[in-house]
């Protein structure tokens, strides 16, 4: 991404603990293409899920810049 937010940086970094904890349950010692589609989706979801969670609650948390 190009010219990424300060929220969105901050949005991403936690999608990474999210992200963490679903590769503990799948087993870091896999390696990608070794993912079945049921991994690979779990992966996907949890990134669109928290992302747009993170933002949501940041942008919950913004202040009106007027």
């Amino acid at each position: 991404m190009q010219g990424m937010t300060e929220e969105e940086r901050a949005a991403i970094a936690l999608v990474m603990k999210r992200l963490g904890q679903t590769m503990d349950r799948i087993g870091w010692d896999k390696r990608l293409r070794d993912l079945t589609a049921a991994d690979v989706t779990a992966l996907i979801e949890e990134v669109l899920e928290g992302y747009g969670a993170e933002m949501s609650r940041i942008a919950a948390t913004a202040e009106v810049p007027f």
